[in-house]
């Protein structure tokens, strides 16, 4: 099929000389300004600074000399190269990725807000972070971009991916990228571990069925929290090992590191609907810890910290505010600072000593008997409070689409954030064209053929989406 893009053509020198077409401004907050900040939404600088003692200089002699050596945190160095087609550009899949998320322990959807790191990026952030995820999930072995994202943000989006999910326990911390010639990546190489996934979540559930279940049993959340820093305490030695790095460790092995204990922590909490996430910086060494959330505040957990491996109980980092822990840990580490962009930690109301009176007494676990929550059934799978789709299967992972039928249309199939105003009609050729900033590139749809076409600059060729396939094919080859 052939057309003739003389009006489109200039349409595209126009388009290099405009930022927007027909796109209000807070639509387009992507461009890089800086290395690790520029992609992140806005956070509030002076409530950063909130619970932070004056003096928050890392303060190694506040440190029990036992605790020096529980730093076993691994921070990953991704190696990034030149696309084998430096030329290569992004074109959008014409398939919207959908957030991926967990479910609670009674099969519920969590909200799409949940994941702490997700939320402190810009939407082509999110927009990259839902790729990645999904192909993680789904174990793929190359992730091709169809978000334009630069080399100096992919690191922070993919472990902000990583850290907010514990129970992607086959994929290791290790990958590689590839970027074109103008700085954006085009395509992500995981490592996964040589572990079959379906075995890894079945051991997990062996091993932590039942103390979800007592868990779920519990009156209220901070009797959730206690119970999973009393159970990973009882539970788990501290000890280095090949998978040291994530939840299944912990919870399978019984063996773990700060890294391993964090990521316990947060898929109980997880499970138990409580946002909570690992937190990665420094304490002596390179070191993992939590925060969570409780009642709209935020607390600081160091469970490493707390087990001692001799059959005591110990509290001396249980839901304590950053500033006090700034004592001796800082968040962040060199080039990921990602951990920086969490909110603070300055709760107090449910700090050990105010609302258990300060008594190290360890759950009595001989006392709860808490029984698996019945799978939501009502609602073709869908509980009442949510509203927002079904899922299968008890624990299957839940996709929230990013549709509806009053808001979706031809405008939004390549990005679900476009409306239709974003789109500019060209009268004399008949056409709808949009310039896309995420990916350098220009769209344009044929209203009466229901057709797409992406032109790419660099090599100067049209490529027409065939709706068979999902595919971009040249237009010489369409």
């Amino acid at each position: 099929m052939k057309r003739n893009f003389k009006f489109v053509g200039a349409m595209i020198v126009m388009a290099l000389g405009l930022t927007f077409f027909g796109c209000d401004e807070g639509d387009w907050t992507d461009e890089a300004t800086d290395e690790e900040s520029s992609e992140y939404a806005d956070y509030d600088e002076e409530a950063d600074s909130e619970g932070d003692d004056e003096d928050a200089e890392f303060d190694e002699s506040s440190v029990d000399a036992t605790l020096t050596s529980r730093c076993g945190f691994e921070f990953a160095a991704p190696e990034g190269s030149i696309d084998e087609n430096p030329d290569r550009k992004i074109r959008r899949s014409v398939t919207p990725i959908g957030q991926t998320v967990e479910t609670k322990l009674d099969g519920t959807p969590l909200p799409e807000n949940f994941y702490l790191y997700r939320e402190t990026w810009s939407d082509a952030g999110r927009r990259a972070y839902d790729q990645i995820c999904a192909g993680l999930t789904a174990r793929e072995p190359v992730i091709v971009m169809n978000v334009g994202i630069k080399t100096e943000n992919i690191s922070g989006i993919y472990y902000s991916v990583l850290y907010d999910h514990p129970e992607l326990f086959w994929v290791s911390t290790n990958m590689s990228f590839s970027y074109n010639q103008s700085g954006v990546v085009t395509q992500i190489t995981p490592q996964y571990y040589e572990y079959d996934p379906e075995s890894m979540k079945s051991e997990v559930a062996n091993s932590v069925d039942q103390a979800l279940a007592d868990m779920w049993s519990l009156p209220n959340d901070i009797d959730k929290v206690k119970y999973a820093h009393d159970y990973l305490v009882n539970h788990i030695t501290y000890t280095k090992n090949d998978l040291d790095q994530n939840a299944y460790s912990g919870f399978a092995w019984g063996q773990t590191v700060c890294a391993g204990y964090s990521r316990c922590f947060q898929y109980m909490m997880h499970k138990m609907g409580i946002r909570c996430a690992m937190v990665v910086g420094f304490a002596t060494e390179n070191h993992a810890w939590n925060i969570v959330e409780l009642n709209g505040e935020f607390y600081a957990m160091d469970i490493t910290w707390d087990d001692p491996d001799n059959g005591t109980y110990q509290y001396n980092y249980f839901n304590i505010t950053d500033g006090e822990l700034s004592k001796n840990h800082t968040r962040g580490h060199e080039g990921m600072m990602i951990s920086t962009y969490l909110p603070v930690a300055n709760g107090t109301y449910f700090s050990y000593r105010n609302y258990y009176g300060g008594n190290a007494v360890g759950t009595d676990f001989g006392a709860i008997h808490g029984d698996m929550p019945a799978q939501v059934a009502d609602n073709g799978g869908v509980a009442d409070d949510t509203g927002d789709g079904d899922y299968d299967d008890y624990d299957d992972t839940y996709t929230y689409s990013d549709y509806d039928d009053e808001t979706s249309g031809w405008w939004n199939l390549l990005d679900p954030n476009w409306t239709m105003d974003d789109w500019a009609f060209d009268d004399e050729g008949g056409y709808w064209y949009i310039w896309d900033e995420d990916t350098d590139s220009t769209y344009v749809y044929y209203e009466n053929e229901d057709e797409y076409a992406v032109y790419d600059s660099n090599s100067e060729i049209w490529y027409w989406l065939d709706a068979s396939t999902g595919e971009w094919v040249a237009e010489d080859e369409y």
